[in-house]
């Protein structure tokens, strides 16, 4: 019959392993010549010039035989990436900016890669395939991959330790009988060391893939105690093993930050405690339309921006996966069989990280910036559970599984579409659950980096030189506006120089971005030109010498 014939090929496409790494090759291969072509579209964010000089500091506190620190042994990050950038930059043909956002592409594309092979390692290509697509189509994270040199760089770190320790998870289950050899040579300890130690090199958070590490290590060998102990004990040379992969990493953390070297246990020790409890920031932030001190967010902040600026599609297959993961648990313990570690390794990477930082109070803003790292992990159980899901349905139910297909399908093509529109503010990207950026923008942290600024700037200097061409090239124009005065420095023409907000009254244009209520200044002065997405306003131009048109009246 046409429909059986039509049901066995759609089985055979949904189970076959080949076309989803093709896929994923394609995908990665795609993505990476986007980014090199879009690269010059994302502009400067806050974190730039900071990360940019401590990289250069810590570059000198080296070279000088360890006498000239600048402060930067007293720094609670890592320099791993800020160093790399320092050297980069040596030997780079482009500017300071311009070359640190080529080094955080070139790992982000690194992180995607981590990604895809978790992915992989828990739902076979088909679930590797999903997972990169489920990352990648998350606007939030997606444009933050160009100008973020600490988020970004941990979260690479952080999915590519998740995957060698899955991998250990995987080679040391009870059905191995040679876990050792099943991880081949020394390589693969060689990457665990440095997935560890650039996780902790860049942000010292990411000693927590070390308690992963530990904790499920421990789970594993009381698995196999209860079924053998002479399986135990076959894992002590993998412990052996990890420890020297742990002391690796810590040795990886040592040598690219100063802070660690001078003091390699307090040091480490009391930067997490500064950083979990963050007082010398506390910047109002946006919840729900409040404006609340970043030191005093209430419980639900992190959880509502998840639930608002990711895409809905990715939660659902989440919060199966989740509890899929649990259910599954519960019942390998119920009948003796064996437990799904590397998903709840997964789940436990995605929970544990916010709901430490909710119990401890830690200070929060930006919405979810300081929490991409956990979107990688979360694209990854999403995925894998699609991938299981599809691979079950195609067994028995064909039908069921090319719907599943297909809504994975739409959802790529209307989340490709929602980025190329809100291109190169993919990170003010809120879902349609939350109205969208247009409803966000009043409620929400949306544009709080300052990168809108490179676009509004060129459309205000544009703007100027089209109806004032005269006096654009012989007079200098005076533009105020909130955030730093790098952002006008580094975007505006040499006759543009920034004037502070006190003096914004008497300077020639206001130019500014969404945040902190800004957009609400100076609404009596005739707008210039503005930066528009989704029907969110992320930045505006206003002439200071002229006065807005009123609108007339309506009929009565």
């Amino acid at each position: 019959m046409p429909f059986g014939r039509t049901a066995s090929a759609t089985r055979r496409a949904l189970l076959n392993d080949t076309w989803p790494d093709v896929a994923s090759a394609a995908c990665l291969a795609l993505v990476s010549l986007v980014m090199i072509v879009t690269l010059g579209d994302y502009g400067l964010t806050y974190d730039e010039e900071p990360h940019i000089r401590y990289g250069e500091r810590v570059l000198a506190f080296y070279s000088s035989g360890f006498r000239s620190s600048g402060g930067v042994v007293r720094s609670s990050y890592g320099a791993a990436f800020d160093v790399a950038a320092a050297l980069l930059r040596r030997v780079s043909p482009w500017d300071e900016y311009r070359t640190n956002h080529v080094l955080c592409a070139f790992v982000a594309q690194i992180g995607l890669l981590g990604t895809w092979r978790l992915g992989r390692l828990v739902g076979g290509p088909l679930g590797g395939l999903y997972s990169l697509l489920f990352l990648v189509l998350t606007p939030v994270y997606y444009g933050h991959q160009f100008n973020n040199p600490k988020d970004i760089p941990f979260a690479a770190g952080y999915v590519w330790g998740l995957y060698f320790i899955g991998r250990l998870l995987v080679a040391c289950a009870p059905s191995e009988a040679a876990p050792l050899a099943a991880l081949g040579g020394y390589r693969f300890w060689l990457a665990l060391a440095a997935a560890l130690g650039f996780g902790m090199a860049v942000r010292v958070g990411g000693a927590i893939l070390i308690g992963y590490l530990v904790l499920f290590l421990a789970l594993v060998a009381l698995e196999r105690w209860r079924s053998s102990r002479a399986a135990a004990r076959a894992l002590a040379p993998i412990g052996l093993r990890a420890l020297a992969a742990v002391l690796g990493g810590w040795a990886l953390v040592i040598l690219s930050w100063p802070r660690a070297l001078m003091r390699p246990l307090d040091g480490p020790r009391t930067a997490l405690d500064t950083v979990t409890n963050y007082t010398a920031y506390d910047s109002p932030t946006l919840l729900r339309g409040e404006s609340i001190p970043s030191q005093k967010v209430p419980w639900d902040y992190l959880p509502t921006y998840f639930a608002v600026q990711l895409p809905e599609w990715l939660l659902v297959c989440f919060v199966g996966a989740c509890a899929a993961a649990v259910v599954g648990a519960l019942l390998a313990l119920r009948r003796r069989q064996a437990i799904p570690w590397v998903w709840l390794l997964l789940v436990t990477a995605v929970l544990v990280p916010p709901a430490y930082a909710i119990v401890r109070h830690s200070t929060l803003y930006n919405g979810l910036r300081h929490f991409l790292f956990i979107i990688p992990p979360i694209a990854v159980l999403a995925g894998g559970a699609l991938a299981e899901s599809t691979r079950r349905a195609a067994l028995n139910r064909p039908l069921g599984a090319a719907a599943l297909a297909a809504l994975m399908l739409l959802f790529t093509v209307d989340q490709a579409a929602a980025s190329w529109r809100l291109h190169p503010h993919e990170h003010v990207y809120f879902n349609r659950w939350s109205g969208g950026p247009a409803r966000a923008v009043d409620r929400y942290e949306t544009e709080y980096y300052g990168s809108v600024y490179q676009e509004l700037h060129e459309r205000l200097a544009e703007e100027v030189w089209q109806t004032r061409r005269d006096e654009y090239l012989n007079r200098t124009f005076l533009v105020s506006g909130c955030g730093s005065n790098l952002f006008f420095k580094r975007n505006l023409p040499q006759n543009f120089q920034y004037a502070a907000m006190r003096g914004a009254k008497n300077a020639d244009y206001y130019a500014t971005y969404a945040r902190d209520g800004c957009l609400r200044h100076f609404r009596d002065r005739a707008l210039v030109t503005s930066v528009v997405r989704d029907g969110a306003t992320l930045g505006v131009a206003r002439d200071m010498k002229r006065k807005a048109r009123r609108r007339p009246s309506a009929a009565r």
